[in-house]
């Protein structure tokens, strides 16, 4: 007879669950919360102590494993087009790693067994460190080089100027390689109606002038003070020679990182369908880029 400990239990599963969650985006190359991955890998952890309370075994049968396992990537991922992909690469993950972590205890002589199909380590603590050990590798390290990108990731972002302050969400993307001609660092791409608080007054900005960049700078640099409004080129589908109206504001805290005079450039259209509202990538080197 196996003991287990309920405990170790949630805790062992609320870490594998995570990083297979984080790790079927990170290949997927799908936008993430991480608190949402958090959400789901803690409903994957009450599933799995589910199934060992006293009349609840009849849940360790595949048919609502599948259903802990869809609400599992819903809670993670949100319902999107591509949905099903991903929750059958997070299944695809997670035999890989049954079978990774079956290997890991074999080859270190730790207790980890599978009661009810569920990992489980009992009082183990060197099994469970060692198996959240070996999911971070598979997701950090493994996943990392044989994809050639990175995972999209959901950040909050707040922008300053003078004592105003305004937040949206940006989508972290690599394709993205807008820079800044000052600097060289990544430009943020952002609806312009969810900046347009943070400007000044007067002039008020108006759709037209972010979708006329260049009678938008003439109408508005006066009155806004040197060195706050830019045209940014660019080019993208369907797109091969275009401009942005952009504002230096005086600064963007991402995801608690603090950027001094960010230049936000302005998009006339919406960019998602609210998920998001900004659109950042990594820094490349040049003066132009494509969005």
């Amino acid at each position: 007879m196996t003991t287990v400990y309920i405990d170790t239990v949630f805790v062992l599963n609320g870490i594998l669950d995570y990083l297979l969650l984080l790790s079927t985006a990170r290949l997927a190359a799908a936008p993430f919360q991480r608190l949402r991955l958090a959400l789901g890998a803690l409903l994957g952890a009450g599933y799995a102590v589910l199934v060992f309370l006293p009349g609840c075994g009849i849940f360790a049968r595949p048919v609502f494993r599948l259903v802990a396992m869809l609400l599992m990537t819903l809670t993670a991922y949100g319902a999107r087009r591509g949905s099903l992909r991903l929750t059958v690469l997070f299944l695809a993950l997670s035999c890989v790693l049954a079978g990774i972590l079956m290997m890991v205890s074999l080859f270190w002589q730790v207790s980890l067994s599978y009661p009810q199909g569920i990992p489980s380590s009992g009082m183990d603590w060197k099994a469970l460190l060692l198996a959240g050990a070996v999911c971070y590798w598979l997701s950090s390290t493994v996943l990392k080089r044989l994809v050639p990108h990175h995972g999209r990731e959901l950040l909050p972002v707040k922008l300053r100027w003078a004592d105003r302050q305004v937040g949206l969400t940006a989508l972290t993307d690599s394709g993205n390689l807008l820079t800044d001609p000052a600097g060289s660092g990544p430009v943020l791409v952002a609806e312009w109606q969810k900046v347009a608080p943070l400007l000044p007054l007067e002039p008020r900005i108006t759709k037209d002038d972010v979708a006329d960049p260049i009678r938008g700078l003439a109408r508005l640099s006066d009155g806004w003070g040197e060195g706050r409004l830019h045209l940014l080129p660019y080019h993208g589908i369907g797109v091969s020679h275009g401009l942005l109206l952009a504002v230096r504001v005086d600064s963007a805290v991402l995801d608690k990182q603090v950027i001094h005079r960010q230049l936000v450039a302005l998009s006339p259209e919406h960019l998602s369908d609210g998920s998001y509202q900004g659109v950042i990538g990594i820094a490349h080197s040049g003066t132009g880029g494509t969005v």
